[in-house]
């Protein structure tokens, strides 16, 4: 009985070893020629994203009658009683064409509007504004982006991309005085050409950093302008196509100009907490 034992152990014990070396084999690198394990970050074509921004106003503005008669600066918030904070919606939609390339297209709309008795008297433009009259005022932003970029580092734990974008602007303003039948209304759109870089790293499978910034200072003329626009996230994937992400961004734009036909100044900035849910297919 026991010579019939012997040879029965032999095989049970080479199939435990074996599926022992499973794991090893598994971690070791694969020939060429066998199938590679499918990626943890699906190597998509299209990305679509839909974020909810608690942002917050500051906006600084002087509109000249000439530029030997500057008007008034004012706080769009403080003295016009815009909403210095607000939730926004924003979609965007980016496309993958191939390993190294980028493109993007997103939108972002904000109406601003407000009722108040001025404190102090305004000059804006060739209007005056008196003391304890009540101001209906209008701010309105709407901003749709275009952006190429170029991934030089596309790699399953991270990528890394040069960008280029243009985010046309179109801006409407308007401040009435009821009472005298005063009304000051301006609107204008404005293309602002961006370049910048954005990036993401995987800690693990599951958790991820990503950022962009894009920045450009110019001067035209007479009229020297700068825009910033960076974020920062965390973001916990839920799978290869589902992702959720908690970040913060910030947004501001600066014109000063010294044109006689237009002078004056704008300082506006945008910024506070997000939070984004981003599909891949």
């Amino acid at each position: 009985m026991i010579k019939q034992a012997l040879p029965l152990r032999i095989p049970y014990l080479a199939v435990i070893g074996s599926l022992m070396l499973v794991p090893s084999l598994a971690a070791a690198e694969l020939p060429d020629w066998a199938p590679k394990p499918p990626p943890r970050v699906a190597e998509d074509a299209i990305r679509a994203e839909v974020l909810v921004f608690s942002a917050g106003f500051d906006t600084r503005v002087r509109v000249d009658e000439s530029l030997e008669n500057p008007g008034t600066e004012i706080s769009a918030e403080d003295d016009l009683g815009l909403d210095d904070a607000k939730i926004l919606g924003q979609a965007e939609l980016t496309l993958l064409p191939g390993e190294h390339h980028l493109l993007r297209l997103n939108g972002m709309s904000i109406q601003r509007s407000a009722q108040k008795n001025i404190e102090s008297e305004i000059v804006f433009d060739d209007e005056v504004y008196e003391a304890g009259e009540r101001v209906d005022s209008e701010l309105n932003l709407t901003m749709v982006g275009l952006t190429y970029g170029y991934r030089f580092i596309a790699r399953d734990r991270g990528e890394l991309t040069a960008t280029f974008g243009v985010q046309v602007a179109d801006v409407e303003s308007n401040a009435v005085v009821r009472s005298r039948v005063v009304r000051d209304a301006e609107s204008g759109v404005a293309p602002l050409p961006t370049v910048g870089f954005e990036g993401r790293f995987d800690f693990s499978s599951r958790w991820s950093a990503e950022g962009r910034v894009q920045y450009l200072t110019a001067e035209i003329d007479e009229v020297e302008g700068s825009i910033l626009d960076w974020r920062f996230a965390l973001a916990w994937r839920k799978n290869s196509h589902l992702l959720f992400g908690l970040g913060y961004r910030s947004f501001t734009v600066e014109v000063d100009s010294q044109d006689e036909d237009t002078p004056g100044f704008v300082d506006m900035s945008i910024d506070g907490p997000l939070l984004f849910v981003r599909a891949s297919l």
